[in-house]
C-alpha cells in the first residue's frame, strides 16, 4: 500500500495554524502508520528540518513546477495522472483536480463563506470550490471541530444530509509541548528584553486584520488604560499584517496609548512560549476559528484567556475561557475581570491545565492514521 501525503505546507518556514496543523500530523504519522506500507512526501521544494528526517519506508518526492502559483493543481495533478499513491491525504491546503479514489482532505473552516471580504476574489472562490469538492468527492474529511463540520454541512442543503456526515470526521487538533509552563526565567526575560516588552502585557497572536478583530483589541487596550487605570500595561500583537489592516493601522495611529502597543510581527516558535508564560491575558477575540489552536497554547503555559463567543473557541475552551461578543466594551470588561480577580485567574489558569491533557498530537495523528488505513 502507498500512501501519498501532500507536505508542501507543512515545510513553509515561517508557520501559523495550517502549516503548524501539518507539520505536527506528518510528524507524528511517522510514528503511528504501520511499517508496512510505504509514505510518499510531495513537496515543491525539499523538506528541510526534522521533516526531512523519515523513517525506512518512508521516501520524499520534489515536484518541481516553473510557474508560482497552481503547484497543486498542475503538478500534483500530473504526479496522481501518472504515479497515483492508493490513498493521498492533504492535510492543509486544496485536493489536486486529478486524485485517488480513496482521498482525504482536512477543512479547517469556511471563512470565506462568512467572510468574503477578508479574502481576495481567486483566494475566495479557491477555498469555497475547494470545500465544495471535498464534500462532493473525497472519500473522507476531517475536521477540527464539531463547529465545522456544521459549517461546512451548512453549504450542501441540497444533497442527503446522511450522506454527507457519514464522510466527515472530527480530529482535534494537539498543541505543541514546548507550551508549557516556564521556569527558566532568564530565557524569558531575554525574549522580553528582545522585543522591549515589560510586563504586565496583554497579548493576542495572529495576522493582524480585519477577522481576528485586532482593531478591536486596540480600542479596548485603549479604554482599559483611560477607564480602568492601568497605568503600566502594555499590548503585544503578534503576526503580519492581513486583510483590513488599514483599519488596524488607523486604531494604531489613533491611540494615546501607542508607545504601549508592541508590534514584533511573527515570532519565532521557540520564543512564543516564553511570552505566552509572561502575559497577564490572552487576549482572543478572533471573529471566526475553525478550532483555535491559540486557545490550547495558552492553556498549557497557563495563562488566562479571553475568547470570542460563537464559533469554535467555546467548543475548545469549555469552562476555562472568560467568553465575549465581538464589541470593545464587553472586551474591555471580560479582560478587565481577570486584571481584578486574581481568585478567578488562578481558578482558571487551574482548570486550563487540566482540560489541555485532553488534547495532543500524538492522540491527533492516531486517528488520522485510523482514517488513512481504515
Amino acid at each position: 500500500m502507498i500512501i501519498g501525503i501532500d507536505a508542501s505546507r507543512a515545510n513553509h518556514k515561517e508557520k501559523t495554524g495550517v502549516e503548524w496543523y501539518a507539520y505536527h500530523v506528518i510528524q507524528n504519522l511517522k510514528k503511528n502508520l504501520p511499517d508496512n506500507v510505504r509514505v510518499v512526501l510531495y513537496s515543491d521544494v525539499p523538506l528541510e528540518g526534522d521533516l526531512a528526517l523519515l523513517p525506512d519506508n518512508w521516501t520524499s518526492k520534489v515536484l518541481n513546477w516553473p510557474i508560482r502559483r497552481l503547484w497543486t493543481q498542475g503538478r500534483m495533478s500530473l504526479e496522481m495522472l501518472f504515479s497515483r499513491p492508493d490513498v493521498l491525504f492533504v492535510p492543509a491546503h486544496v485536493v489536486p483536480l486529478i486524485h485517488p479514489k480513496k482521498t482525504i482532505m482536512t477543512v479547517h473552516d469556511v471563512a470565506a463563506v462568512k467572510f468574503k471580504q477578508s479574502y481576495n476574489w481567486f483566494e475566495k472562490w479557491y477555498s469555497v470550490w475547494s470545500a465544495k469538492m471535498a464534500v462532493k468527492k473525497m472519500w473522507k474529511i476531517i475536521v477540527p471541530s464539531e463547529f465545522t463540520k456544521k459549517e461546512l454541512l451548512s453549504l450542501f442543503k441540497k444533497t442527503k444530509e446522511d450522506k454527507k456526515e457519514k464522510k466527515i470526521f472530527v480530529v482535534s487538533h494537539g498543541y505543541d509541548r514546548n507550551y508549557k509552563i516556564i521556569q527558566d526565567l532568564e530565557k524569558i526575560k531575554s525574549t522580553l528584553n528582545q522585543y522591549n516588552i515589560k510586563q504586565p502585557f496583554l497579548m493576542s497572536i495572529g495576522r493582524l486584520e480585519e477577522k481576528k478583530n485586532t482593531w478591536r483589541i486596540i480600542k479596548a487596550f485603549d479604554k482599559l488604560k483611560s477607564q480602568f487605570k492601568h497605568d503600566n500595561l502594555q499590548l503585544v500583537l503578534i503576526g503580519k499584517p492581513g486583510y483590513g489592516y488599514e483599519k488596524i493601522k488607523t486604531a494604531l495611529d489613533e491611540s494615546e496609548y501607542k508607545k504601549d502597543i508592541i508590534l514584533p510581527g511573527w515570532v519565532d516558535q521557540e520564543q512564543v512560549p516564553h511570552l505566552m508564560n509572561s502575559a497577564e491575558v490572552f487576549v482572543f477575540p478572533s471573529l471566526y476559528e475553525g478550532f483555535g489552536l491559540p486557545i490550547l497554547e495558552a492553556m498549557a503555559c497557563g495563562t488566562p484567556i479571553v475568547a470570542s463567543k460563537n464559533n469554535s473557541l467555546e467548543e475548545v475552551g469549555g469552562d476555562v475561557c472568560l467568553y465575549t461578543d465581538s464589541s470593545i466594551e464587553q472586551i474591555t470588561k471580560v479582560i478587565h475581570r481577570f486584571l481584578d480577580n486574581s481568585e478567578l485567574t488562578k481558578q482558571k489558569i487551574k482548570l486550563g491545565l487540566e482540560r489541555v491533557k485532553d488534547y495532543s498530537w500524538e492522540k491527533c495523528a492516531k486517528q488520522t492514521a485510523d482514517l488513512i488505513i481504515g
